[in-house]
């Protein structure tokens, strides 16, 4: 299948007709930067459509023979804008090269894929072109976007292998089960973004869809941040948007690139653990007991154990392994004016490094544009994916590496007869769990989309776009049975008495979009651009599963073969039709005013409330053009713009639907489901409005991008708990109010340019307010989102409170002395004394008093990205920064609970706690932090840890601000002299890239940029329980042109 496609491919190209080669004259001239004034040495001078190429000399000078007639000659310099240039009769051809830095004449991609030039925008957008893109080599477009947009937060589920990541552009604008993350657009049809969470699988760091996009294909990426930017869309994009256009073919012969690249990666940030204390319980040694590292210090031990190893295993150490990964693409294109394909195949592998983890992608893309006569254009492509791996459930081994003892070697998991190797029958091995309990998935996804656009008039043309975004997803979750071997451990917990799970989703969104397009200059002064339009949204979801347990036979997994079978089944039809308008009125070039208007029809609502209109209007005033500025001043722009926008429910969340239930013998009952039907619901509105300025000065060398901007969300839809009398426990209603106020920059310089060296960086800043306005008084004033457990009442608690940002951190805390002002129960007053209790340790607070802990959404996100040439030599440097930002570390309670925490080490001391005692004065009472007996001759029990530290939330709410060098990229060019006699190969350039390599931070879990929501999660980013953990990466590559 695969090696036919790609001959097919290359037939089809090398159909293609092509520009013979005719001797012809020889054209000459000199390169100079536009910016330098001074001659460009090494600039790459291409005849179009051919291999034939030469290179100015240190004069700027160059002389080439053109082999065919009509040529154009391509002018191409790293850090310079490309040209082409038709030589016509010329005999001498001088050029001028422009800085590449982005100015107000750049073309940028907008929404339904139209192209516009950036003058014309009153809106905030920012475009990643491919070099940018790709400097760090991420499997995931959403990954290679970190730190290269201003005002856009991602956060990565784990560094597992295929793993998925989260996008959220200016801030959460709805509640935790609702969708915040953007629309994602592919050469203007629609694709699906989702990670399918429907078998429990958000633990087991599926992908989010993005992932099937290969990001070598991409040629550039535009991200739509504000409501006037993304208002055409209508609902979809309520949350931002994120258009990729892929590369396309260029006139000429066949031309051909070859991406190779290859490397290793480890987990970049572990948790400090203690090393001095064994297996046991209040002191005692015990090589078979559940507590791990509770008894006496090492050294005590192995006085009584002469097998104990001299010092204990790290359990972190012994978790991980190296990753591996590779990919391999090929690209192929070419044609004339009348017809042009791409092809591309392209080989991803990955091997992770939790022990049996992997994800594989095969990826195969066709694209084609016909010119089929002066007033008709089309086009078609198709891109088919087929991935998957074995997935494995990071919170659930992080769980059991804190239950096993450090003084063994998990890595000895396994018996020679198979079964599980253990020291204890209550006590399973964590890496037997990855190898017997399997998680594996694959997807069959196809997108397809094809365009005509008829132009009967010079100002009047017609488009029609239709794309299909169709996938099958199909998943098997098992693990045997006990055996029943002599001496055998079964893992009971995890695999029961053997299990077969099987899943099948379909999922396809139909897109079609119609749009008459109308254009007029009125006197070289008055421009009008009217585009009049359709656009249709058709998903479809099919989920059925099938649970089988306790297998007859413990390692035949058929669903045959189990004892008990449940089947389920799940159906989702959403349909959503927009009629839309958006006329741009330009004056003289310099002042342009878009006015857009979008009404919408939803499936989801009644019919009363089904149909809403939503309206943006921005303007944008090149004041440059109009005044005289200083001669270092190179432009300027200020840009204004305002648009509502809508987001419609939950699909039957207005009906009473029905579930279906467990198997009776062979009837499937239907049950009426749990949610309340409510027939009144509204759909979402956010009003934005946003204010800009766009500067350039030293000849376009720098540049800052400002904007600043208000968001307010009304009419939240909000899942509720309703009266079980009703025969319903949930439902929806219109109840919450939340705001985002922000500021966004982008500075972008050329500080250096010189003909052999040359420097540019750009830096983003953003900084985002968000702030919960009213929740309904009849859902108590406030709703929790998520919560995540801990030790003796210390859970953290995440919620919508009015006056805090959205997922505000609550939780338990120690008392604090108040002499006058009376207790507020929901505020944590850190600088007053601790309350010391008359056994002289800490007193803990009622576990119904929840006190504010922190706002887990960051004060402020920025990145700097540098770019350095040195000839043939380049590097780039990417630093990443987010600050202010607050989580709860469930894994340090759970260490502390078992003592493994790094912490725990003191548990041999006595100290004094700090602190007053109930009348006001200072406590100066010592105890032991350790268990049992201490040096006093008083029993402490289970000591400070257990007893009282592990019950307190505060001491688990950590700072989560971190600052990283994400990127770090050295590409060799070879010089062409040395490919001259291959013949074939038009360039060749080698690279090394390392991400991650230095991370600063004060939170002690695995890196905080992880969380446990998953890709598939609206919520916010509170938690980082026992994720999968993020990774540093050594990559290698290869790129050849030829």
């Amino acid at each position: 299948m695969k090696i036919t496609t790609g001959l097919v491919l290359i037939l089809l190209l090398a159909a293609c007709p092509t520009v013979f080669a005719q001797k012809g004259r020889v054209v000459h001239g000199q390169v100079s930067g536009g910016d330098t004034r001074q001659p460009l040495e090494r600039v790459a001078v291409l005849e179009k459509g051919t291999r034939n190429h030469v290179f100015t000399s240190a004069s700027g000078d160059y002389s080439i023979t053109l082999t065919g007639e009509n040529a154009t000659l391509v002018f191409a310099y790293v850090g310079y804008a490309t040209q082409q240039l038709p030589v016509g009769e010329q005999t001498t051809l001088n050029v001028t090269m422009q800085s590449s830095l982005k100015d107000l004449n750049e073309v940028v991609v907008t929404a339904f894929g139209v192209k516009k030039e950036r003058r014309s925008l009153g809106y905030a957008i920012q475009q990643v072109d491919n070099k940018d893109l790709n400097v760090n080599h991420q499997p995931n477009v959403v990954n290679a976007l970190q730190g290269k947009v201003a005002g856009v937060q991602i956060s990565s589920a784990g560094g597992g292998p295929g793993q998925g990541s989260r996008i959220i552009i200016r801030g959460i604008n709805s509640i935790a089960d609702r969708n915040n993350q953007p629309l994602f657009i592919v050469d203007g049809v629609e694709i699906d973004n989702t990670t399918d969470t429907t078998t429990g699988s958000a633990t087991r760091g599926l992908s989010n869809r993005a992932v099937d996009i290969n990001p070598d294909d991409i040629e550039s990426v535009s991200v739509l941040r504000g409501g006037a930017a993304t208002a055409l869309y209508g609902i979809r994009a309520a949350n931002g948007a994120i258009l990729i256009t892929t590369k396309s073919a260029k006139e000429g012969k066949l031309q051909v690139s070859y991406n190779g690249m290859y490397g290793f990666e480890n987990v970049n940030k572990i948790p400090e653990v203690q090393m001095k204390f064994t297996q046991g319980y209040l002191g005692v040694y015990d090589s078979t007991s559940f507590w791990p590292t509770w008894g006496p210090t090492v050294e005590a031990a192995r006085q009584q154990d002469p097998t104990h190893p001299a010092k204990l295993y790290n359990n972190y150490k012994q978790a991980f392994k190296t990753g591996m990964q590779t990919r391999h693409t090929i690209n192929l294109g070419g044609g004339t004016e009348r017809a042009r394909l791409m092809g591309s195949l392209s080989y991803f592998d990955q091997n992770g490094v939790i022990p049996f983890s992997d994800f594989t992608s095969y990826n195969g893309r066709l694209n084609a544009q016909f010119k089929l006569s002066d007033k008709i254009s089309a086009g078609a492509a198709l891109n088919y994916i087929n991935s998957g791996g074995t997935r494995a459930n990071a919170d659930r081994y992080g769980e059991q590496i804190i239950y096993w003892s450090p003084r063994w070697d998990m890595k000895d998991y396994l018996k020679p007869d198979g079964t599980q190797q253990t020291y204890s029958s209550g006590t399973n091995n964590p890496i037997y769990t990855l190898y017997s309990n399997r998680y594996k998935d694959n997807v069959n996804r196809t997108i397809a989309s094809a365009f005509i656009t008829y132009t009967p008039l010079k100002w009047l043309s017609f488009n029609y776009r239709f794309g299909n975004d169709f996938y099958t997803t199909g998943i098997t979750h098992r693990a045997p049975g006990p055996l029943g071997l002599v001496g055998e451990a079964p893992n009971l917990n995890d695999n029961r008495y053997g299990f077969i799970n099987e899943y099948n989703g379909r999922n396809r969104i139909i897109t079609s979009t119609f749009m008459t397009n109308i254009t007029h200059t009125f006197k070289e002064k008055f421009s009008v651009d009217l585009k009049l339009g359709h656009d249709l949204r058709d998903q479809r979801i099919r989920r059925n599963s099938a649970e089988g347990d306790t297998l007859v036979v413990p390692d035949l997994f058929l669903l045959g073969n189990a004892k008990r079978v449940i089947g389920k089944s799940y159906i989702y039809d959403y349909r959503n039709y927009g009629y839309f308008a958006d006329l741009t009125l330009g004056f003289n070039n310099y002042l342009f005013l878009e006015l857009t208007g979008r009404n919408d029809l939803t499936s989801t609502l009644s019919k009363n409330n089904r149909s809403y209109f939503y309206p943006s209007a921005s303007l944008s005033y090149i004041f440059s053009d109009m005044f005289k500025l200083p001669v270092w001043w190179s432009s300027g722009k200020l840009k204004v713009s305002y648009a509502k926008i809508g987001k419609d429910g939950d699909a039957y969340a207005i009906t009473n639907g029905y579930q279906t239930g467990t198997v009776i013998g062979s009837t499937v009952p239907f049950y009426q489901s749990r949610v309340l039907g409510n027939p009144n619901l509204r759909p979402e509105f956010t009003q934005t409005a946003e204010i800009g300025a766009e500067l350039r000065f030293l000849d376009n060398r720098l540049g800052l991008e400002a904007a600043v901007y208000q968001q307010k969300s009304k009419d939240l839809l909000v899942p509720v708990n309703v009266s079980t009398t009703t025969g319903f426990d949930r439902a929806y209603v219109n109840a919450g109010e939340i705001s985002n106020k922000g500021l966004e920059l982008t500075l972008s310089a050329m500080p250096v340019r010189t003909k052999d060296f040359s420097w540019d960086f750009r830096i983003n800043f953003s900084t985002n307010k968000n702030r919960v306005v009213r929740v309904n008084e009849a859902l108590g004033g406030e709703i929790i989102i998520s919560s995540q457990s801990g030790y003796l009442n210390s859970t953290v608690t995440s919620k919508l409170v009015p006056g805090k940002a959205y997922g505000a951190l609550y939780g338990r805390t120690y008392k604090r002395y108040y002499s006058n002002k009376p207790d507020d129960p929901t505020v944590l007053e850190k600088d007053l004394p601790l309350l010391i209790g008359a056994n002289g340790f800490p007193v803990l607070d009622d576990a119904s008093n929840q006190r504010y802990l922190g706002s887990a959404l960051p004060e402020w996100i920025g990145s700097t990205l540098h770019s350095f040439r040195y000839k043939d030599l380049s590097l780039s440097i990417l630093l990443d920064v987010r600050q202010g930002q607050y989580k709860y570390n469930q894994l340090a309670n759970f260490q502390s609970a078992f003592g493994e925490s790094k912490m725990t080490e003191n548990r041999d001391q006595t100290i004094v706690f700090k602190g007053v005692l109930a009348d006001g004065t200072a406590n100066t009472k010592a105890v032991y932090l350790g268990q049992a007996t201490g040096p006093d001759g008083v029993d402490y029990g289970a000591g400070f840890y257990r007893n009282v530290y592990r019950g307190s939330s505060e001491n688990f709410i950590e700072n989560a601000s971190w600052v990283r060098l994400r990127t770090v990229s050295l590409a060799y060019t070879l010089p062409g002299s040395w490919l001259s006699t291959t013949k074939t190969i038009r360039s060749a350039t080698v690279s090394f890239t390392g991400n991650n390599l230095w991370l600063s931070t004060k939170y002690t879990g695995f890196d905080p940029e992880t969380s446990s929501t998953g890709a598939g999660s609206n919520a916010s980013d509170s938690f980082s329980g026992f994720t999968y953990p993020a990774t540093r990466s050594f990559l290698f590559s290869l790129n050849l042109q030829f």
